[in-house]
């Protein structure tokens, strides 16, 4: 199997179970490898058959960024959910997540490593006027969703609960919400506790898929 790595990802973020962590940025270290056929897109020049890797670091960025996570093991489980669920030529993903403030005068770092492929996770399937929405992973305070919608179909994102927030990207396809397009490399959106947003898939013939990350209620510092 090939493989597809990026190496020493860097970013400030917040990230803890202590108070003290949950006021101030601390700086994380990534390091992260797909399992990928690359032949294809060696073969055809295509980025589509293959894992862009500017795009992921931004994904992975925006995930740690929006939801604050707790454990570095709770972000490399949602983290590995997320890629899998987007990134369709994917076999496996090891993840390496690193806190090296987190043992200062101690250690060099803390940090958490683990593997997952597609069947470490069981979608839940949902399908609603033809769209369909696959529950990739339900967490403690959240949820991660991908959405299928057909070509020609109108689709109204699902609307949060009052105490919700989400994060929210198109993963491919075509989506258009009050005459403006909205292409695959837009940047993530967060979207606040509102009625559903109204988009419609304009392409004839492919299907478009969202994916979305819901974090549900105040955060919680739980040890």
């Amino acid at each position: 199997m090939d493989v597809i790595r990026i190496v020493g990802l860097e970013l400030d973020c917040i990230v803890g179970i202590f108070p003290f962590e949950r006021d101030r940025e601390q700086r994380l270290r990534l390091d992260v490898a797909f399992g990928v056929d690359t032949r294809k897109a060696g073969r055809s020049g295509r980025i589509s058959q293959t894992v862009d890797y500017d795009s992921v670091a931004a994904q992975l960025i925006a995930m740690l960024r929006f939801r604050r996570y707790q454990l570095i093991e709770m972000a490399a489980e949602e983290l590995c959910a997320m890629l899998l669920a987007t990134q369709p030529e994917l076999v496996d993903v090891q993840l390496s997540l690193e806190k090296p403030g987190a043992l200062e005068g101690r250690a060099r770092a803390a940090a958490v490593e683990v593997r997952r492929t597609r069947e470490d996770f069981e979608p839940l399937e949902r399908t609603r006027e033809s769209v369909r929405e696959l529950q990739v992973l339900r967490a403690r305070d959240t949820l991660l969703s991908v959405f299928e919608i057909p070509a020609g179909v109108q689709w109204t994102m699902p609307p949060l609960l009052p105490d919700a927030r989400a994060l929210w990207w198109l993963v491919s396809g075509r989506l258009v919400q009050s005459e403006r397009s909205l292409p695959v490399a837009e940047a993530q959106h967060e979207l606040p506790s509102a009625p559903g947003n109204v988009f419609r898939n304009t392409h004839a013939t492919a299907m478009a898929r969202v994916f979305r990350c819901v974090l549900h209620g105040a955060e919680r510092n739980e040890t």
